[in-house]
């Protein structure tokens, strides 16, 4: 389960329960200090990898790497609505939330309204539970493979409709390719009254 933490006054809470871990790569992640200790057992552990950049050493010159550090605790992905590839990397979510959303399960016209506010105001303490916040149930999408497991391409084949004729068209365009070989190969005869 993914939960966001959606910056304002007052912070306001949303989660996604089947997101892709791809999706969410590029969200800061804040760490849930100061919360109550059944938030962080309702949010469980996440590892956090942070990249050390390599760095030169000013005297011999050389450049020295350093191992990413990884750290596990339990996190909350930030939405900071001031920062544009977080706001665009939210869209993105929101996007594939909309398409891969069970139907049974209803979504607001914008995502984010549905979150619910950590306070009342900004002032006061946290009153939100875990089992008030909303969990959004994304399906994963059904690929179809073959019967050794590979990725099948989408294809779509579409026949001319006409008596005797054996055209056949594939691919993303195939609409448009019957559409236009129909009006070639078979055109309307009109007969004058």
């Amino acid at each position: 389960m993914h939960v966001f933490r959606l910056m304002g006054m007052p912070d306001k809470i949303i989660a996604f329960d089947g997101l892709p871990d791809e999706l969410v790569e590029g969200f800061e992640m804040l760490s849930a200090e100061g919360f109550p200790r059944h938030w962080k057992e309702w949010l469980g552990k996440r590892e956090r990898i942070i990249k050390v950049p390599p760095e030169r050493d000013p005297i011999t010159g050389q450049i020295r790497k350093y191992e990413p550090i990884v750290e596990q605790d339990n996190y909350f992905y930030v939405v900071d609505w001031m920062i544009r590839p977080v706001v665009e990397k939210w869209q993105a979510i929101c996007d594939y939330v909309r398409q891969n959303v069970s139907k049974d399960f209803r979504l607001a016209e914008r995502i984010e309204t549905m979150a619910k506010p950590l306070a009342p105001d900004k002032v006061s303490a946290i009153s939100l539970e875990p089992e008030d916040v909303v969990v959004i149930p994304v399906m994963k999408p059904v690929i179809p493979v073959d019967e050794h497991g590979h990725k099948l391409p989408k294809a779509e084949f579409l026949k001319c409709e006409f008596e005797g004729c054996n055209y056949e068209a594939d691919g993303p365009y195939a609409k448009n390719k019957i559409r236009m070989h129909n009006m070639r190969k078979h055109p309307k005869v009109e007969t004058k009254i």
